[in-house]
């Protein structure tokens, strides 16, 4: 339920169509891949000046950082859920403070985590495992990038913000300048000064500051275009409104608890290759480079479907609901299609060019097919997760995130000792399956939400 100030009338959005879904999501695609090509560069020039123990230890490192990024994702996509369904129901005054109350948790989160970061450093590295060098140099990339957590948080509430008006355009300016100067950052610390993974974290802590400076700006620029602040937004009794923010308490858990289930999952998997030893840890993470590019790409189009759902909520609208699952999903899944055969096509050839170590580059060309497989796969999660979090069915998504991270322990307790390796990769697919099997069965008591 969107907060009761009076609708602000706004001319009649267009009605949504493959045209449309393909407009609004084009911009996220190429600003959501510049996240990971700008991880990727960090693993390439690892590759390029160290071996498997500094690659690993940047993948160790990476798992380490996770939990605290990735916990306070919630962030982005709760502002994505409340931001359209304000939008949609035409109500200026609750877009602008949903924007406000998502700033000043990002900075209270983020001052929290940066105060912290030495105590979750060692409980991090105390459950993680893997050889002493891979630890150490996996420590020096998260204390490093550790700094740049209320940048990311920021970020998450300003892309979150524009991506619930329709505002995709600047998503690609702003991640175009993170990515253009983590790579920059990236070849100076590592190959001109040889800081190694520390030096990896501190170009990204420094390349999200950039980032979130970027996007904070066309968030202004945005507020200007539809007509400036409004009077209402800065009414306290509106802004400590008790409805609304526990509104906003019980989204953000809710988010929370699902994105810790992910977080887990994730987790498990990596450290699973760790406990492998160096080379599968090593080969894990070269090859996640590429689900890590093609989730983001195929994210734009769940970013899509939670602007459009949301605004669908927001009006009440089922066949509007009906309409923006449909469009939006057909396309991902043909571009999903067309990112597998990519990989396996394209994929021998970037590992030869980027992975200097011959045994890491052996395992991953064998793990390769695996990996190609993963957007054809997951690509039903990621737009189902995109469908609630529009729809702020924030209970379901909690749910069903914890039940597959559930079941997929299981799955891999019984593959990977039977299989090795592949049974490692069989068990991250079964996941992604899980993920959007859990969501689905919840999926017609949305529908029946609506009138």
């Amino acid at each position: 339920m969107v907060e009761s100030d009076s609708p602000s009338p706004k001319p009649a959005p267009p009605a949504l169509s493959r045209r449309l879904v393909v407009a609004q999501s084009w911009p996220m695609a190429f600003a959501m891949a510049a996240l990971p090509l700008a991880a990727m560069a960090d693993t390439a020039v690892i590759s390029l000046t160290g071996g498997a123990a500094q690659i690993g230890g940047v993948g160790l490192g990476l798992v380490a950082y996770s939990p605290v990024y990735w916990s306070f994702y919630f962030l982005r996509m709760g502002t994505t859920g409340l931001a359209a369904q304000a939008s949609g129901a035409e109500n200026e005054p609750a877009l602008q403070r949903t924007l406000i109350r998502g700033l000043v948790l990002a900075l209270v989160f983020g001052a929290v985590a940066v105060s912290l970061a030495r105590p979750v450093a060692m409980l991090a590295f105390a459950i993680l495992q893997g050889s002493a060098e891979v630890e150490g140099a996996g420590a020096d990339y998260f204390a490093a990038r550790m700094w740049g957590a209320p940048a990311a948080f920021l970020n998450f509430v300003f892309t979150g913000w524009l991506i619930g008006i329709g505002r995709t355009r600047p998503m690609l300016a702003s991640s175009g300048v993170m990515a253009s100067v983590n790579i920059a950052l990236d070849l100076w610390f590592v190959l001109a000064l040889d800081m190694g993974p520390g030096g990896v974290g501190a170009a990204t802590a420094l390349a999200e500051w950039c980032g979130a400076a970027t996007a904070g700006g066309f968030v202004l620029l945005a507020i200007a275009a539809r007509g400036g602040w409004t009077a209402e937004t800065f009414t306290w009794s509106r802004l400590s409104d008790i409805a609304a923010l526990s509104r906003l308490c019980s989204v953000s858990a809710a988010l929370f608890i699902r994105t810790a289930g992910l977080v887990f999952g994730f987790g498990w998997f990596q450290n699973a290759g760790a406990r492998m030893g160096d080379l599968v840890i090593a080969a894990d993470q070269v090859l996640l480079q590429f689900v890590t590019l093609w989730a983001f790409v195929l994210d734009s189009f769940a970013f899509t479907a939670e602007a459009q759902v949301g605004a669908a909520v927001g009006r009440g609208s089922r066949d509007d609901l009906r309409r923006a699952v449909r469009l939006t999903s057909e396309v991902a899944v043909v571009c999903a299609i067309v990112f597998a055969l990519a990989t396996l096509l394209v994929g021998p050839f970037v590992l030869e060019a980027v992975v200097r170590d011959e045994a890491v580059r052996a395992l991953a060309g064998r793990l390769l097919p695996w990996c190609a497989l993963a957007p054809a796969v997951g690509v039903f999660a990621w737009q189902l997760d995109g469908i609630f979090i529009g729809a702020t069915r924030n209970r379901e998504l909690a749910v069903a995130s914890i039940a597959a991270a559930a079941i997929y322990v299981g799955v891999d307790m019984m593959l990977r000792p039977a299989f090795g390796v592949h049974g490692l990769w069989g068990g991250f697919l079964i996941y992604y399956a899980l993920r959007a099997l859990t969501l689905a069965v919840f999926y017609p008591r949305l529908e029946r939400s609506l009138g």
